[in-house]
């Protein structure tokens, strides 16, 4: 019997006080889903991966409630759907 999972990505630009960009860096490289792609000294674009989008949407959560995070904007999602294949 073959599975199908989706797979959710999707992109965030995070605005961060200058202050607390290394803080908020170590805590985002330590998600298990996200990486971070671009940063400057006020923002950061993160990219989350995972297999639901309630998932995705508490990871978002949590890094809006980074100290020192001032916001976090979804900037592209998409899902597609995995076939899992049978060996």
């Amino acid at each position: 019997m073959s599975m199908s999972n989706e797979l959710h990505v999707t992109s965030l630009v995070v605005q961060v006080k200058p202050e607390f960009m290394s803080s908020v860096r170590q805590t985002i490289m330590k998600m298990e889903n996200a990486e971070l792609s671009v940063n400057d000294e006020v923002k950061l674009v993160v990219v989350l991966e995972g297999m639901t989008q309630k998932g995705l949407m508490a990871d978002i959560e949590a890094i809006n409630k980074i100290e020192g995070v001032l916001s976090a904007a979804m900037v592209y999602h998409q899902s597609e759907v995995l076939e899992e294949v049978e060996k």
